[in-house]
């Protein structure tokens, strides 16, 4: 079986937060991953793994993805941060944002969120 690409890693992690699926994420993570929010930096697996599991009471929040372009172990994702209510299915709010993602042996080791 062929190695994803980089690209195509950043779409199963992308995939895998926007429908909450921490069993995917967490076979795509590299043991020494660091994840960049505008609220602090989370490191390792269990401290990323906590992060992925906190959700709002009503809304889902999902990456729409417009663009990936792959240079090399990194990967910058544009995406639409959608936050969709949970009941309706309906996209509440959304705003573009930039995702730096980079890999390791075929893992997720840094992921960084900012703004467009």
């Amino acid at each position: 079986m062929a190695t994803p690409s980089n690209a195509e890693l950043a779409r199963q992690v992308l995939e895998a937060l926007s429908h909450g699926d921490l069993a995917a994420f967490a076979s795509l993570i590299h043991p020494e991953i660091e994840i960049h929010t505008a609220r602090g930096v989370h490191r390792g697996r269990e401290e990323v793994e906590e992060w992925v599991q906190k959700r709002y009471e009503h809304l889902e929040r999902h990456f729409a993805i417009d663009r990936l372009d792959a240079r090399g172990d990194e990967v910058v994702a544009r995406v639409r941060t959608q936050y969709v209510w949970r009941e309706s299915g309906l996209v509440g709010d959304e705003e573009p944002a930039i995702i730096d993602l980079a890999f390791a042996d075929g893992k997720l080791v840094r992921w960084a969120l900012r703004e467009e």
